[in-house]
């Protein structure tokens, strides 16, 4: 356990080094000049070339980005651009809601994606079947800025019982959650409806079945066990997809999260605050794909973590 943990942490290291020198080198090589929007349009190219000085961005891309992984290293993310205010700060405001929309987002995903999928196959190739199937491809082809927008129309606006945006209490969370979690859902839906089909064919369940062993008995102690475990697979991945789906949700729901803010980032070319988003989401993936491995070794003996 503790070599595989090495190995992992080595791997983990490798892949942020690598995350954050294509981050940089795409960042920076965007168009438009961060100098020239802190001062504004109408200021004298003298203000903007003292302004690109004093931020280093006047140095060759390599010496810019050593100075950066030395901050890095210092526990430094730099300094905002945009807010005039360190990227620590920025993004310590806004974690905690991005992290509580995440989860909620998650537990959509869950409670509805696992349930459904498990009914689907045990109604395979049913009327059951067939309408589920239908309402999750339109789960997964609905892009998260339109479903979010009806959601505000019909049942913020509409009927008045839901905030329109912003954060708050749990109330916030309920809209923008739903829309977080209404594809992952019919990606879970899918992934475990397939997964079970499979594992419920299989000798061991035909055989549990011959000996009499009660039918909920069957789904919950035999076929769920495997079944479950491309869903447990998803469900590391699942962390970029939210992270990406943040980003949108946030901007639509004018939720205060790390998503929105990467956004305005973008926006405002505002590299430091750029370069930390991506870093700190390249961390939750690579924390979360670590931790899957492990719940995979508990869930099925039979994977070897060597």
């Amino acid at each position: 356990m503790a070599s595989y943990i090495i190995r992992r942490l080595i791997g983990a290291v490798v892949v942020l080094f690598g995350i954050s020198i294509i981050t940089f080198i795409i960042a920076y090589a965007a168009p438009g000049d961060p100098a020239r929007l802190i001062v504004g349009a109408k200021a004298p190219q003298s203000v903007v070339d003292a302004v690109r000085h004093n931020l280093g961005l006047d140095q060759p891309l390599p010496i810019q980005y050593i100075h950066y992984v030395g901050r890095l290293l210092q526990g430094n993310l730099g300094f905002s651009y945009h807010n005039n205010l360190p990227v620590t700060e920025l993004l310590g405001q806004r974690l905690g809601n991005t992290v509580q929309l995440a989860l909620g987002g998650w537990i959509v995903e869950l409670i509805l994606g696992i349930p459904l999928g498990i009914f689907g196959a045990l109604y395979h190739r049913r009327i059951a079947d067939y309408i589920l199937s239908f309402l999750s491809l339109v789960g997964i082809s609905m892009p998260v800025f339109v479903f979010g927008m009806w959601l505000i129309q019909n049942v913020a606006h509409g009927l008045g019982i839901l905030p329109l945006g912003g954060a708050g209490g749990i109330s916030h969370l309920i809209l923008p959650s739903i829309t977080l979690g209404v594809t992952g859902m019919a990606f879970y839906q899918r992934l475990m409806k397939s997964s079970m089909v499979e594992v419920m064919g299989q000798d061991y369940i035909r055989t549990a079945r011959a000996f009499g062993v009660p039918p909920r008995r069957v789904i919950t102690h035999h076929a769920m066990r495997n079944g479950l475990l491309p869903a447990v697979t998803y469900a590391g991945m699942d962390i970029a997809q939210l992270f990406g789906g943040v980003v949108l949700t946030e901007t639509v729901f004018n939720y205060p999260g790390i998503g929105q803010l990467a956004w305005q980032s973008i926006e405002n070319l505002d590299f430091p605050v750029i370069m930390a988003t991506v870093l700190l989401a390249a961390v939750f993936v690579v924390v979360a794909n670590f931790v899957v491995d492990i719940v995979y070794s508990v869930i099925d003996p039979r994977i070897s973590l060597s």
